[in-house]
């Protein structure tokens, strides 16, 4: 049995099963009563547009006042804007952003899915990032835009879709020149890899997020895209959800040639991950011992470290690849 499982490993799995605003205390009625309002009229505001961002009539106006003061909610945020050189603009970050490791100076407003809201309007930044469809839906940023605080919301399912985003953000924060140097060595590596994979045996892959129950990444997940990218074959990629569940009776049968383990549990999982799926030697996976761990923020994090992850898995995959 297959369905639709809990929301995205992306910064933390946790975001859509908890989102939400932490309000203190003399803010709450002002914000519930305005984010009502808000909400009401972002009805009207229509889709996002094809790069991601949500028009903002209240956004800067990058090329001639690109925003000084940034609020970066989600860690795959985090890493772009350091990635942009953009660290000294960067006022606010939430808990659980640790890289480049010199963020961890930087003021906590919250997690990916709890904002502290009058800790964000202390900081007074002009700017506030985050991933779309990663667990910050519309209710969770009404309060931002009712406090004047320009949004912008990035879409990235594909490694295309982050290096376009990364281009978006440098242009609304008049980085500009620095995507222009950076970020073709990125997209280099890139081409090199798929270069390399190309026309090689292509091994089923099965990716375990979560055990109870056993989760995976569906085919609009960005992990899929990587999986596919590096030269394997992902066993669940014909699934429309992100983030499945995914029945052990389809694993076997799938008959998966390698194994990840990634998600927010972290790696001590590992030894009874791999007592588990060594119940069921039948697996070529198993047979070959080809049960790897990933270190979630290589492949959970839509940021520039994508690149690194797409590089570890095709190694993974290919271990004879030159």
């Amino acid at each position: 049995m297959i369905r639709g499982g809990r929301g995205p490993p992306f910064d933390f799995a946790m975001a859509t099963m908890r989102k939400r605003f932490f309000v203190p205390g003399r803010l709450a009625p002002l914000f519930l009563g305005g984010a009502l309002l808000a909400l009401a009229l972002g009805a009207l505001a229509g889709p996002l547009h094809p790069q991601g961002k949500i028009p903002d009539p209240g956004r800067p106006d990058s090329a001639s006042h690109p925003p000084q003061r940034l609020i970066s909610l989600a860690p795959s945020i985090t890493e772009i804007l350091y990635f942009l050189e953009l660290g000294e603009r960067v006022v606010g970050v939430t808990s659980y952003c640790n890289y480049p490791p010199e963020v961890k100076e930087k003021p906590r407003v919250g997690t990916y899915w709890e904002y502290n809201l009058e800790a964000i309007l202390a900081l007074k930044p002009d700017l506030a990032l985050v991933m779309a469809d990663q667990g910050e839906g519309e209710s969770s940023l009404a309060g931002l835009r009712l406090w004047g605080i320009p949004v912008y919301r990035a879409q990235v399912d594909t490694l295309p879709q982050l290096f376009q985003a990364i281009r978006e953000i440098a242009r609304l924060t008049g980085q500009e020149e620095v995507a222009r140097r950076r970020l073709p060595e990125l997209e280099a590596r890139v081409q090199r890899v798929q270069a390399r994979v190309q026309g090689l045996p292509r091994p089923r892959v099965f990716l375990q997020i979560d055990e109870e129950p056993l989760i995976t990444a569906g085919r609009r997940a960005v992990h899929h895209d990587l999986i596919q990218r590096a030269g394997g074959l992902n066993i669940a990629g014909f699934l429309e959800p992100r983030y499945p569940i995914f029945s052990l009776e389809e694993v076997l049968k799938a008959q998966p040639q390698v194994i990840l383990f990634t998600g927010m549990v972290g790696e001590q999982a590992l030894p009874a991950r791999l007592r588990f799926w060594r119940r069921w030697p039948m697996l070529p996976a198993v047979a070959a011992a080809r049960l790897y761990w990933v270190d979630p923020d290589l492949i959970d994090r839509p940021g520039p470290r994508l690149v690194q992850g797409l590089e570890l898995l095709a190694r993974l995959f290919h271990p004879k690849m030159e």
